[in-house]
């Protein structure tokens, strides 16, 4: 039997992620990330997060760019010891070898994917569009509310499409199982529950504060805002003459991507009205296709997948255990090896004894 929503877990801010082979939950203060190594067994990282006493950064839209940025860094590191992790034992030697040189590259190697990545975000979801809609032969500067519409359902299609491919390769769904195991076990949490694996089936893969969701609102949310680009650009920096029509492109291109920490800090308000008053039908509605695009997105996962996302929960809200580092979690792996080998070699000597 289902329970009401707990407004003081609500508050805890639990939430996470999937990575490969492993759930990340964090709340206010620490983040764990939890993976299934080849051996079948579960090891963890514990981390605390530091409190950011900048008052700026909490304001309304702001906490929302700045919220966007970290979860894009602590996502890549997660990911990162995910994939580490889940093929640690095959490569451990060769890491152990160059740790001193990855230790240096970390800090690059997170730049430049998040760079990679947002260059590949910005290419796929506002140049292609844009340029697509511009091939139809639609006038911006004369219709600039059909084109930005017809730009925008270009838009929102390419996304599912998107979603829909990557759903069929083999790697993504068990990601996408993962992502249905971390929204049911917070679900099962946020509702008063101390989850195990058979509760938390009662509860939905769908959860309202969803990134899907907040990708959805941001696209959502640009078609708008695009919308008074296009006219800003034509009425008053190109008013007096018209523009070679690449370079009217190129300038509105500009400013659409200017605009993406102004989109997503909108974006990241109408998540959190949507979650706190999702008893509304109108907040429901406005986050409703976000929650559709979940069906993609999250699948019913399996029985060693769910105790994955119970695990990281139990490392989560477990005072008693420490900060955990990924070394740590490397020394034991390595370690492990080393038994396991002695103990190979203990038993072909017996062999030719």
């Amino acid at each position: 039997m289902k329970k009401q929503l707990d407004e003081n877990r609500i508050k805890e801010g639990v939430g996470g992620q999937a990575v490969i082979e492993g759930i990340m939950l964090r709340n206010k203060s620490h983040y764990v990330v939890a993976v299934r190594k080849p051996d079948k067994q579960i090891d963890f990282i514990k981390a605390s997060i530091a409190e950011n006493r900048n008052s700026l950064t909490k304001m309304p839209f702001i906490r929302g760019v700045v919220n966007f940025v970290d979860m894009m860094k602590l996502g890549y590191k997660t990911l990162v010891f995910s994939a580490n992790t889940a093929g640690l034992e095959e490569d451990n030697n060769k890491k152990e070898a160059n740790k001193s040189n990855n230790q240096k590259n970390d800090s690059l190697a997170m730049t430049l994917s998040m760079l990679v990545s947002l260059a590949f975000a910005v290419g796929l979801f506002i140049a292609l569009p844009y340029f697509i809609t511009t091939l139809i032969g639609i006038n911006e500067k004369e219709h600039f509310v059909i084109f930005n519409l017809a730009r925008g359902a270009i838009k929102l299609a390419i996304f599912v499409l998107y979603l829909l491919v990557i759903s069929f390769f083999k790697d993504i769904k068990r990601v996408f199982e993962y992502h249905g195991a971390e929204h049911m076990v917070v679900n099962a949490y946020e509702h008063g529950l101390d989850p195990d694996t058979g509760n938390i089936r009662d509860y939905t893969t769908i959860h309202p504060r969803c990134g899907t969701t907040f990708m959805f609102l941001v696209l959502t949310v640009s078609i708008l805002l695009y919308m008074f680009t296009s006219y800003f650009v034509y009425t008053y920096i190109y008013a007096s003459y018209t523009p070679p029509k690449i370079i009217g492109n190129l300038t509105v291109l500009a400013i659409n991507i200017l605009l993406l920490p102004i989109v997503s800090g909108i974006s990241y308000e109408i998540l959190k009205l949507g979650f706190r008053f999702y008893n509304f039908p109108l907040m429901r509605l406005a986050i409703l296709p976000g929650l559709l695009l979940q069906k993609i997105t999250t699948r019913r996962p399996q029985d060693d997948e769910i105790e994955v996302a119970l695990f990281a929960l139990s490392k989560l809200l477990d005072t008693s255990v420490g900060n955990r580092t990924e070394e740590e979690v490397q020394a034991d792996i390595k370690a492990s090896l080393e038994n396991n080998n002695n103990t190979n070699n203990t038993t072909e000597e017996k062999l030719c004894i």
